[in-house]
């Protein structure tokens, strides 16, 4: 510990100040890295699952509602995903149409038999090409919309869009 103190006594002001300055740069830069950034990557993680999470959580309140009033479950049906809610729809056919990232919300109604959207910044000709695919493909349906261009940007549009299933 002297060899250090004397090593410290011996420099300039100058290299004193570099030297104090250094280090605190580098302990703020541990600090983050060893407390917050682990903190960030979570909420990260946790952002990306939540949509998941979200469709599972609102099929499965679907089969409860289709258990109480006696329906039957099949083995078949839970794992081909014939009754693959709303929600979990639109959000696989979100992400295969490459239209995910434009979705802000996604709001199911209490009777989980509508789906409110509001899409930001969205490509319009990829969020037709995605409403073709849930109408022919998927049986989803529109009850009302509406659009506003971003006169800036050509073909980038704030949509809303309320979705069912008839």
């Amino acid at each position: 510990m002297s060899e250090l103190k004397k090593y410290w006594l011996n420099l300039q002001p100058r290299e004193r100040m570099i030297l104090a300055y250094g280090g605190l740069a580098v302990s703020a830069i541990l600090l983050y890295a060893q407390l917050f950034q682990p903190f960030y990557n979570a909420i990260t993680h946790m952002e990306q699952a939540l949509p998941g999470l979200r469709s599972n959580l609102v099929w499965m309140r679907q089969t409860e509602e289709m258990l109480e009033r006696g329906g039957n479950l099949t083995v078949s049906q839970a794992t081909e995903g014939s009754n693959e809610s709303l929600l979990s729809v639109l959000e696989s056919t979100a992400r295969g149409a490459k239209i995910r990232e434009s979705i802000q919300q996604l709001v199911p109604t209490k009777n989980n038999t509508e789906v409110r959207v509001v899409l930001q910044d969205a490509d319009f000709n990829k969020w037709l090409l995605w409403v073709d695919t849930l109408y022919k493909k998927k049986g989803v349906d529109i009850r009302q919309v509406t659009a506003e261009r971003d006169d800036d940007r050509p073909n980038i549009a704030e949509i809303r869009v309320t979705f069912f299933r008839p």
